[in-house]
């Protein structure tokens, strides 16, 4: 196992040291990442087509090509996957990720965060939130936001480390884990 972990982060290292240090250019292999484990994990179909070693590896390669094409990955970090998919690794897709999004704060001094919020909100106050978040972590933040009513009201922000959570919902779990419900 401490082998295969070791493989995924000589992978990152790999594809680190190929990518251009532009923002753009990380965010674009992040968004590439996430939709290929999103494939991944959801479609048998896809997770068998990468993982058989009856399919061609030219087959796999172009695949990636043109999801590299649509989220503007460099050529270079292609390389890396076709690497990938030459010594059949696509298995630790997860931990490349992971791994990813850890070498991505660390190159950029950025992090990424998902902020879910009780309800849509406009341009201006995200804004306003997401420079508060910046302000009180001390560093750049990328928000993926989602809608999801069940918070009631407020917001909950999560990175790999730190969770703040002004939800509604959480402050009635908690007087109602208190006897005060």
């Amino acid at each position: 196992m401490l082998r295969r972990k070791e493989l995924a982060r000589k992978i990152v290292r790999l594809i680190a040291r190929k990518l251009p240090k532009k923002k753009e250019a990380v965010l674009s292999v992040d968004a590439f990442l996430t939709a290929l484990l999103q494939a991944y994990r959801k479609d048998r179909l896809v997770r068998n087509f990468f993982l058989s070693p009856k399919i061609d590896k030219r087959e796999k390669e172009k695949l990636l090509a043109q999801l590299g094409k649509k989220y503007g990955v460099p050529k270079e970090v292609l390389e890396v996957f076709n690497y990938v998919v030459e010594i059949n690794a696509f298995a630790l897709l997860p931990e490349i990720k992971r791994l990813y999004e850890v070498e991505m704060e660390k190159l950029m001094n950025m992090l990424k965060g998902e902020l879910r919020l009780a309800r849509k909100l406009d341009k201006r106050t995200l804004e306003k939130l997401n420079r508060a978040i910046n302000k009180l972590l001390g560093r750049e933040i990328e928000l993926e936001v989602k809608e999801d009513p069940s918070l009631i009201g407020g917001f909950v922000f999560k990175t790999h480390a730190y969770v703040l959570d002004t939800s509604v919902k959480s402050q009635l779990e908690r007087l109602a884990r208190r006897g005060g419900v």
